[in-house]
């Protein structure tokens, strides 16, 4: 064997075990050309002996090839791999003629990795996708929330991600592509994501973003989700952030709107939560989420051809194989081994059996996705129109079942982890209805399956109490099937193919800031018997074709990442333009009087957090406040490189300058009153308004907040910033609940 034969397959092998080597391969391709053109041609004698077998495999002459070889090699690796943890430097952005302005490296914001379960992991995934492949982006992605801290700093391939070792990095799937992604590991700031993680483990801070900007090089970012996904510990975003909001209120209220007014520019996921953000600020865009109706319906015959070949199935059609109630009715054995959802026809035609899918997420205690009424109205739609020949077929899943999707094994979720939605068993067992026109369903299914249940269904009850975009409600709209949803929000702005109906009343929900609605069981079961009586007339099916291409064209995936191109490109302007004056800000801090960026409340039980101002300051009324002092510090706090806070008590001083203590003695524990209620209190007002909902007394706030009086999250301020008028003697108070 020849020196260029071993090389070669040296390289190829080193080529499966790593990457591509195209340096390696370029040589052993020119040698072996050059050695076949030499012996087909006449070359001169000389350039035969120079590639001829016999000095090629001349030990001297060998053994420095296979070191040249060696040597490209390792370069190679070295180029396209780096050690998990160290920072890797970010790469250049391919250059484009078509493109403008000076972004190369966007990073994408979401809640988990994209091959996690969840339509935002899906969205980001193929935006970045399509930002990279058609308009020349460099894209990253970085995970918000708890997950920003699962893996260690630097910037990582996909393949590096899924070999960490945290049990919370899931593994990425063998065949799933994230070539045009790298993922970003931030430092730990232990203070702000702790004191965020007791209120919303789901949310990251302004500083993390800023963090990843500096070490990484990332020109811009763009965050989905709820506007409070991202808070506020430092003064503003330092390069150009776009927020994709899918809004659940009618209105923006509290420490909400002065985020929201950070932001560099905002973008509404439906019209409706695009007209909500325009009440606030006037640079707002409306870009939805992308619908393949292609991919969903390629999935589902996907999926039903490989049902197809398993034994049994051979002469069923494809609604049988679909609801098979045997196979994945795990709660209830109502029926024969041959029972499926479409055989209560006389006549043997599935046609003739009006299936309504109720599919979800189920793992909100709110019941947000209108299980309840979802049920009851089916309920009573069966009640008034026994002469419907009706299936009702109920496909959810717990938290449980998310969290095995979170696992990096695949495993289940552990037995200590409770379900946290609705008891679908117990509310179908309430109603009793027939055994045979329910099925309950509660697997975590292939995506293939889940959209053939969309395709063959014959309306998707989807009656919500709010909903910021309802990727289901229009899934099945473009696969040409008709919903029923509750008329509300962007239910309503995208219900073409199908009845929404009017709410029966609103349900307020102070602590959350806005307002749902209540679904009303009689319209749903009204909508549910119009639609299973007309869904075969002309009329119908002509309001479902021009529901597909209406999806088609509005919500293309060549549309929403057109539309970012040019977002990204006006957020640059406006963050250029805005510069001198972030800057000028962060120099010289606002005055009190002129912009006050704290709330102040000396009521032991605050109102509702409905103000517009960042933080709250709570002190006695006997307690004198330097509100100016606080002003600039706070200022400094988050603006400062460096600095940051989550929490903070100020050191007060009585009358003789001496400073009290911070803490009382433990007589009389109760695990509340052990502040010192002479303290005044600063805190972030996000973090006020959301854990107020359980802790109404100011004193209880502060003490889950600062960790339960282990003072790690508590940021001491220097003297004077507050002062005891009427000195008293320091005790706990007595309750005064």
């Amino acid at each position: 064997m020849t020196f260029l034969t071993v090389s070669s397959k040296i390289l190829l092998f080193s080529q499966k075990k790593k990457r591509s080597f195209q340096v390696d391969l370029f040589f052993i391709h020119f040698f072996l050309e050059k050695k076949e053109r030499m012996q087909n041609s006449g070359s001169s004698s000389r350039l035969r002996r120079c590639f001829s077998p016999t000095v090629l495999t001349r030990p001297v002459v060998l053994l420095l090839l296979l070191l040249f070889v060696f040597f490209v090699s390792i370069q190679q690796t070295n180029a396209q791999w780096h050690t998990s943890g160290k920072k890797a430097a970010p790469f250049k952005a391919r250059k484009s003629e078509d493109r403008s302005g000076k972004l190369e490296n966007i990073a994408f914001v979401c809640a988990g990795f994209p091959w996690m379960y969840g339509p935002y992991q899906m969205q980001g995934d193929q935006l970045m996708k399509s930002l990279n492949e058609k308009y020349n982006f460099n894209t990253y992605w970085m995970m918000r929330g708890n997950n920003v801290h699962n893996i260690p700093p630097g910037v990582y391939t996909g393949r590096e991600i899924s070999n960490l070792t945290p049990p919370q990095v899931p593994k990425m799937p063998h065949d799933w592509d994230a070539s045009h992604l790298k993922f970003l590991g931030l430092p730990a700031r232990t203070k702000v994501t702790s004191v965020i993680a007791r209120v919303n483990g789901a949310a990251a801070s302004m500083s993390e973003v800023n963090d990843a900007s500096k070490l990484y090089g990332i020109d811009a970012f763009i965050v989905l989700g709820d506007i409070n996904v991202v808070y506020h510990d430092s003064y503003d975003f330092k390069v150009p952030t776009i927020a994709w909001v899918p809004f659940h209120y009618n209105t923006v209220r509290g420490s909400n709107k002065a985020l929201l007014k950070s932001y560099t520019y905002a973008v509404g996921l439906s019209p409706s939560t695009t007209k909500v953000i325009a009440d606030v600020r006037s640079d707002v865009a409306y870009i939805p989420h992308f619908i393949d109706a292609n991919v969903l319906e390629s999935a589902a015959e996907t999926w039903l051809k490989k049902e197809r070949r398993l034994k049994g199935n051979k002469n069923k059609s494809d609604r049988e194989i679909v609801f098979d109630a045997n196979k994945y009715d795990k709660m209830f054995k109502r029926r024969p081994s041959s029972f499926s959802a479409v055989e209560t026809s006389q006549d043997g035609d599935d046609d003739d059996v009006f299936l309504v899918l109720a599919s979800g997420t189920n793992y909100e205690g709110a019941d947000r996705k209108g299980w309840d009424v979802a049920i009851q109205a089916f309920a009573k739609f069966h009640e008034t129109h026994p002469e419907i020949k009706k299936h009702l077929w109920v496909h959810s899943f717990s938290s449980t079942q998310v969290m095995r999707d979170h696992d990096g094994n695949g495993n289940k979720a552990p037995p200590e982890l409770a379900p946290q939605g609705v008891d679908l068993r117990g509310l179908v067992q309430e109603m009793d209805l027939p055994p045979d026109i329910y099925t309950v369903d509660i697997d975590l299914h292939p995506r293939g399956r889940v959209a053939a249940m969309k395709v063959h269904a014959d309306v998707c009850l989807h009656p919500s109490k709010v909903e910021g975009f309802g990727m289901n409600v229009l899934e099945c709209q473009s696969v040409g099937t008709p919903v029923v949803t509750t008329k509300f929000r962007a239910m309503e702005d995208f219900t073409r193919n199908g009845i929404s109906v009017p709410p029966a009343q609103w349900e307020h929900l102070a602590a959350l800031g806005g307002k749902w609605v209540m679904p009303d069981v009689k319209g749903v079961a009204k909508a549910l018997a119009e639609i299973g009586k007309k869904r075969k007339t002309a009329e119908w099916k002509k309001k479902s074709k021009d529901a597909v291409e209406w999806i088609k064209e509005e919500f293309s995936l060549d549309r929403v990442a057109a539309g970012f191109d040019g977002v990204l490109k006006l957020a640059l302007e406006t963050h250029t333009n805005n510069l001198p004056f972030m800057l000028s800000k962060m120099k010289e801090a606002p005055s009190f009087a002129e912009r006050p960026i704290f709330h102040v409340t000396t009521d032991v039980h605050p109102k509702q957090a409905d103000w517009d101002e960042e933080w709250m300051l709570y002190h006695r009324p006997d307690v004198r406040v330097d509100y100016e002092m606080v002003q600039e510090m706070l200022h400094d706090l988050t603006t400062k490189e460096g600095e940051m806070v989550s929490l903070a008590f100020i050191v007060c001083k009585d009358v003789r300058g001496i400073p009290i203590e911070f803490q009382v003695e433990e007589r009389d524990y109760d695990g509340v009153h052990r502040f010192n209620t002479e303290h005044p209190i600063l805190l972030p007002t996000w973090a006020f308004a959301q854990a107020q909902q359980n802790f109404p007394y100011i004193h209880n706030t502060a003490w889950m907040l600062a960790g339960n009086s282990d003072q790690q999250f508590i940021k001491m301020f220097p003297p004077g910033a507050a002062q005891v008028m009427n000195p008293i003697e320091i005790k706990t108070y007595s309750d005064e609940l």
